[in-house]
C-alpha cells in the first residue's frame, strides 16, 4: 500500500522591491556565469506606472512565489522540464527555454546560485497573444521590469501555444546578476507589472478599436465568473450593498451601461435583486461567489473530455476540509493549475458519486485510469519534532534562535553512534529555518535583523493548544490494488494496438486525455513520435477540452501541420482526416 499526504499550499508572499547597488556596466552576460557577492539589505524603490487607458490591450499575469525548500534545484529542474514538455509550441514541438538575448545559456540558468532562497514564477497571457511574437514581447517586458526594479535579473521564459490563449511562462531566480537577494513588491506584481505588459502590447498592436472593446465587454456581461465589468461595478457599490442606476449612468463612456446590463445577469444568478426601480442590492459575498462559480466552470471544462455530460455532477474535494473515507476508482486525470503544475484526478466512488481531486503532480503521475484507491483525510499535527529543539535553543539564548550560533554549537559537539545517520548540522539548521518561516506565518514567531528569530517561551504549549482547538485535516490517498488500466476499444490489428499504446503514452506526457476511438474529433494537427514498427502517426490535439487523438499520418500531413482538422471514420471504419474551415491559431 502506498500513501501520500497532501499538504497546504505554500504561503502567499509579500516581498519588497529592491534596487541594484552596483555599476550596471560591470554586469556579466547571462551566458557567462553568475557571480555571488556579499548580501546587501534590500531597499524599497518607488515605481511610477500609469494606469492603462480603457483602450489599452489587456493582459493577465498570474504569479507564484516558490521557496526552494528541501528539493532545491531538483524541484526547479522538474518545473523547467514540465515547461519544456512536448507539444506546447505553435507547431506542436517541445517548448524551449530562452532569455534576454541569443547568448542565453540554458545550462547556466539551471546551475545553483549561492544564497538563493526563493524564485518567482509568472504566467503572462496577453489577450491578443496569437498576434504577437511572444519571445520579443517577453524580452521587452522583462527589460522594463528590470528598469522598474533597478537591477539586472536572472530570468528565462518558455512560450506555450497549447491553449486557446497563447501565453509565456517566466521564471525569475531569487538572486540577481550581482548576487543580491531579489524581492519584488506584491503591489508591483499585482498591478504595475500587468500595466507594463499592457503598454507593450498596445504599442505593438495599437489601441483596441471601439468594436473590439464593445465585443469584449459584451462577452463579459453574461459570463458566470468575476469579470472586469464586475470590478468597475464594485467601485460604485455603497457600504450598504446598494448601487443606483443614476450613479452608474453618470460615468462617462460605456462602462455605466455595461454595469447596468451586468446587473441583470447577477439578478439571474441570485447575486443581486432590484429592490425598487433603478436601485439594486448586491448579495453578501457576491464577488467571492462569482470567483467560485468561475472556478467550478473551469473544473467542468477540464472534466468534460473525461466524463462527458456527467462533468457537472462531479463534486470538488477541497484538500483543506475534512473528508470521510471512501473507496473509488480513477477514471482520468488532467492539469489543474498550469502555474504550479498541479494536477487533478477524476474518481468514481463506490457509492456512485464522482469527485474532482487536485493533487501534486508527482502523486497524480503515479495514479492511472482503473486504479482502485482509498480517499480520506486525517488530522495534521501542529507540533513538529523541530519545534521542541527550536524552543529549547531559544530558551537558552534569551528567547532568540540564532542559526549561525546553533550550527556552530552542533559542529563542535562530539558525534555519537546515534548521530551516524542524523542530518548534518547545516541541514538540520536549514530545516529549523524553514520551520521558523512557517511559524512566522502562523503568528508564533517573528524574524529579527541579522537572520535571527524571536521565539515565544510557550511555543510548545501554544502548538499543543492548537492541536485541540484548530484541527487541520490533510488529504490522504491510498492505493489498495495494483493498477488496472481501463481498456479502450478492443484492438483489431497489431497496428491498432500500437496506435493506442503510443497515444496513451503521449497523452500522459502532455497531461491530456487520450481518445482511443474517436467517432468525430476536431483539433490541431501536430507531429507524433516515431513508432518502432516504422508506421508514422500524427497527433490531433483539442486544446480547449485537453484531448488528444492519434491517427496514421496522411499524405498531406505537412500541408496540414499546425492547422485545425477533423477526424472521422469512413464506412469501412478506418480513421481519416479532413481539413477544417476554421482558421487555426
Amino acid at each position: 500500500m502506498s500513501t501520500w499526504n497532501l499538504g497546504d499550499p505554500e504561503e502567499r508572499f509579500r516581498p519588497r522591491i529592491g534596487r541594484r547597488r552596483s555599476n550596471p556596466d560591470s554586469v556579466p552576460p547571462l551566458g557567462g556565469g553568475f557571480r555571488r557577492l556579499a548580501r546587501k539589505a534590500a531597499r524599497p524603490a518607488r515605481v511610477a506606472v500609469h494606469t492603462p487607458r480603457e483602450s489599452s490591450r489587456r493582459c493577465v499575469i498570474k504569479s507564484r512565489y516558490a521557496t526552494l525548500g528541501k528539493q532545491g534545484l531538483a524541484g526547479m529542474r522538474r518545473h523547467l522540464a514540465y515547461l519544456e514538455r512536448d507539444g506546447v509550441e505553435r507547431d506542436g514541438s517541445p517548448g524551449r527555454l530562452y532569455g534576454a538575448d541569443d547568448g542565453f545559456d540554458r545550462d547556466a540558468f539551471r546551475a545553483p546560485l549561492a544564497g538563493e532562497e526563493r524564485q518567482f514564477r509568472f504566467i503572462v497571457s496577453p489577450e491578443d497573444g496569437d498576434e504577437l511574437d511572444l519571445k520579443e514581447f517577453a524580452r521587452r517586458l522583462m527589460t522594463q521590469v528590470e528598469k522598474d526594479l533597478g537591477r539586472r535579473l536572472i530570468w528565462a521564459a518558455v512560450n506555450h501555444h497549447n491553449t486557446d490563449n497563447p501565453h509565456v511562462h517566466i521564471d525569475v531566480r531569487g538572486v540577481d546578476v550581482d548576487g543580491d537577494d531579489v524581492r519584488i513588491d506584491s503591489a508591483y506584481i499585482k498591478h504595475q507589472m500587468r500595466w507594463r505588459a499592457q503598454e507593450i502590447v498596445t504599442r505593438e498592436l495599437g489601441p483596441r478599436t471601439e468594436l473590439e472593446y464593445s465585443l469584449a465587454r459584451e462577452a463579459e456581461i453574461g459570463a458566470e465568473r468575476f469579470t472586469m465589468v464586475d470590478r468597475f461595478l464594485s467601485e460604485h457599490v455603497q457600504p450598504d450593498g446598494t448601487v443606483t442606476l443614476k450613479k452608474l449612468l453618470a460615468r462617462p463612456g460605456p462602462e455605466g451601461r455595461n454595469c447596468v446590463a451586468r446587473l441583470q445577469t447577477l439578478t439571474d444568478l441570485k447575486l443581486a435583486v432590484e429592490e425598487q426601480p433603478g436601485v439594486w442590492r448586491l448579495a453578501n459575498g457576491w464577488k467571492e461567489s462569482l470567483t467560485r462559480l468561475g472556478e467550478q466552470n473551469d473544473r467542468i471544462e477540464r472534466l468534460y473530455p473525461i466524463v462527458g455530460e456527467k462533468a457537472a455532477e462531479y463534486q470538488f474535494v477541497d484538500p483543506k476540509l475534512p473528508l470521510s473515507n471512501f473507496g473509488a476508482v480513477v477514471v482520468g486525470k488532467g492539469l489543474h493549475d498550469e502555474l504550479s503544475g498541479e494536477m487533478f484526478v477524476a474518481v468514481q466512488a463506490t457509492h456512485g458519486q464522482g469527485y474532482y481531486i487536485p493533487l501534486r503532480r508527482e502523486v497524480a503521475e503515479s495514479l492511472h485510469r482503473g486504479d482502485t484507491i482509498r480517499v480520506g483525510s486525517k488530522a495534521e499535527a501542529w507540533l513538529k519534532p523541530a519545534d521542541r529543539a527550536i524552543a529549547q535553543v531559544a530558551k537558552e539564548n534569551g528567547g532568540v534562535y540564532a542559526p549561525r550560533e546553533h550550527q556552530g554549537e552542533l559542529e563542535t559537539k562530539q558525534p555519537t553512534k546515534s548521530d551516524a545517520d542524523a542530518l548534518s548540522p547545516a541541514n538540520l539548521v536549514a530545516g529549523n529555518i524553514r520551520r521558523l518561516e512557517r511559524l512566522v506565518a502562523y503568528g508564533l514567531a517573528s524574524q529579527l535583523p541579522e537572520g535571527r528569530w524571536r521565539v515565544p517561551s510557550d511555543l510548545v504549549a501554544q502548538l499543543e493548544s492548537r492541536e485541540r482547538t484548530h484541527s487541520r485535516p490533510r488529504l490522504q490517498i491510498d492505493k489498495v490494488s495494483p493498477p488496472q488500466r481501463e481498456r479502450a476499444a478492443p484492438p483489431i490489428t497489431d497496428l491498432e494496438k500500437e496506435r493506442v499504446t503510443i497515444g496513451e503514452r503521449v497523452a500522459q506526457q502532455l497531461g491530456l486525455t487520450f481518445v482511443a476511438n474517436p467517432q468525430r474529433f476536431r483539433g490541431q494537427l501536430v507531429p507524433a513520435p516515431a513508432a518502432s514498427s516504422g508506421t508514422e502517426y500524427v497527433q490531433v490535439v483539442d486544446y480547449r477540452h485537453r484531448q488528444l487523438a492519434l491517427v496514421p499520418k496522411p499524405k498531406d500531413a505537412e500541408r496540414l501541420r499546425g492547422k485545425v482538422v477533423t477526424i472521422s471514420r469512413d464506412p469501412a471504419g478506418r480513421l481519416s482526416i479532413q481539413s477544417s474551415q476554421e482558421i487555426s491559431r
